[in-house]
């Protein structure tokens, strides 16, 4: 049976910082507590962690939310007693209850009555494109698949038919006689395209060069990502989590990327 000053202890750092959630609950005369990072652009719960919260309120619909930068009743200085003393504050007084939280995702808008059957419907107001290609909640199963159909089909008709050939080529012979003064305008133009094409080739090759800057930062970003999801999976320690991406020092941040990378290594040599 845990007790409420050993789970105040034992999230102390998560508290004072301010950065992670601390979700504590009680399951009879037991105390617990789980920490949570949000989503940085959303504020809400990530995947993970919104299955966890919805366990958590099974087991106790009184559980609440407390974070020491948000919520009132807490401080970077204080003492392991205190920040008991505001953790039983906050549950006793019904304050930043779990089931209140705005970090859970709002609910997906109902589907209209008028809408063909055969329209996917997305249930979620934006002014962005969703990618065609993730599930994230805000469709139905059923709705989902039909996108995939609808996409599919769409390919389908932009691609060739495999047995179609290229029409064959028509052959026309000309001949042409040009005298000096016909031939001297045709070489002054024959500059001037030329002059022309370089210019358009510089111009050319500044756009590329640009467009090739912008994939590289992409690019970047995007391994960026997929190495994180990486570390993040292969992870046991959480600590060396939250210190790796909220760590206020570059330094230390790049210390703890340092250590979940050899960790990942380390995973992925075992096999």
């Amino acid at each position: 049976m845990a007790a409420l000053h050993e789970i105040a202890r034992q999230y102390a750092e998560e508290i004072r910082d301010g950065i992670a959630w601390v979700i504590i609950w009680k399951t009879g005369r037991s105390w617990h507590a789980e920490s949570v990072w949000l989503n940085q652009d959303s504020d809400t719960f990530e995947l993970e962690d919104l299955s966890t919260a919805a366990e958590i309120l099974e087991q106790d619909p009184n559980a609440v939310m407390v974070n020491g930068y948000y919520c009132g009743h807490f401080g970077e200085n204080m003492t392991i007693a205190e920040l008991e003393a505001g953790i039983l504050w906050h549950y006793e007084g019904g304050c930043n209850l779990l089931k209140n939280s705005t970090a859970f995702p709002p609910e997906p808008i109902p589907r209209p009555e008028n809408l063909p059957a055969d329209m996917p419907w997305y249930g979620k107001e934006t002014t962005e494109e969703p990618d065609p290609y993730i599930f994230d909640g805000y469709m139905s199963v059923e709705d989902y698949e039909k996108r995939q159909q609808l996409i599919a089909a769409d390919q389908a008709r932009s691609d060739p038919l495999p047995d179609e050939s290229p029409p064959e080529p028509q052959h026309t012979e000309l001949t042409i006689q040009i005298g000096p003064p016909a031939a001297t305008a045709l070489l002054d133009a024959l500059a001037d395209a030329m002059k022309a094409a370089a210019r358009a080739v510089r111009q050319l090759m500044d756009e590329l060069a640009e467009r090739f800057q912008k994939f590289r930062q992409y690019a970047r970003k995007a391994v960026d990502t997929f190495v994180d999801s990486l570390l993040y999976r292969a992870n046991t320690h959480q600590k060396w989590w939250h210190l790796y991406k909220h760590a206020r020092k570059w330094r230390t941040r790049k210390k703890y990327k340092r250590l979940l990378m050899r960790q990942l290594c380390s995973r992925l040599a075992a096999g």
